[in-house]
Order: structure tokens, then sequence, then C-alpha cells
């Protein structure tokens, strides 16, 4: 579930939310604690800024630094039949190119370090589109 504060007209002076009350994950993608992290970063840095707009300024941040991987987490959850939701052409093209990295990473050490980097948070979602992986995955 993901709750965009970011995009509010206004919201009450002196809070703000964080941690999963911002965005939780399906516990299997081991993201939560990482984009905690992230989230953490965003606020340390909206506050060394100053109080002026803070909510504003945070919930933006927040919103930057949670984006790559809800992206990850709703695209691998609708790759399962079972889950509810639509899948534009733009997902199924996307679930399909991610079957074919996972098969290539079982074999290939590179594609299965991008695609680890990724997963994990340390790289962003376009590095699995880098013309070497993008090779080494539709090769196979």
């Amino acid at each position: 579930m993901r709750r965009r504060y970011e995009r509010l007209s206004r919201f009450p002076e002196g809070l703000l939310v964080t941690g999963d009350a911002l965005c939780n994950f399906n516990p299997i993608y081991g993201q939560g604690m990482a984009v905690g992290a992230l989230d953490a970063l965003a606020m340390r840095d909206c506050l060394r800024a100053g109080a002026t707009a803070l909510a504003r300024r945070y919930f933006a941040a927040a919103a930057r630094a949670v984006d790559p991987a809800w992206r990850l987490a709703a695209g691998a959850d609708l790759a399962m039949r079972e889950a509810e939701g639509s899948r534009p052409p733009r997902v199924r093209v996307l679930n399909a190119y991610v079957r074919r990295l996972q098969r290539a990473a079982a074999h290939d050490p590179a594609v299965a370090v991008a695609f680890g980097r990724v997963t994990g948070l340390l790289d962003p979602p376009s590095a699995l589109m880098r013309p070497a992986v993008l090779w080494r995955a539709l090769r196979g």
C-alpha cells in the first residue's frame, strides 16, 4: 500500500509521516527496511535545509526515494496471474523482460550482479536497460 502525501495541498504543521505509514511492501521482496533507510535520508536532508515548507519538501523527496522500489515491487506483483490489477502493455513488456533477466542471471554472473544491485536498491532500474545487460538478457 502506498499513500501519496506529496499530492496533498496541505498537511498539519509540525508533523511528518515516515516508514510504513508512507509505503509498505509485500515482505517477500525484502525492501521495506531499505526503503525506510532511503526515506530517513530524505528526511535528514530536508531537516538540514530548514523548516520552511518542510512537509511539502519532505513528502516530495520521500516519493522520489520510494518510487523505484515501488515500481519494482508492483511490477513483480503484477507478474503473478493471481494478483489483481491492470496490466497495460508497458507492464507486460517489462515483466517479460524481467523473466528473461532472471533466466539469464541463473547462469550469467554479470546479469546476476546487475539484477541483484537493482533489486537491492543500489542501482536504479534503468541499469537493467544498459546495452551490455540488455544484450546478455536477450541473448539468454
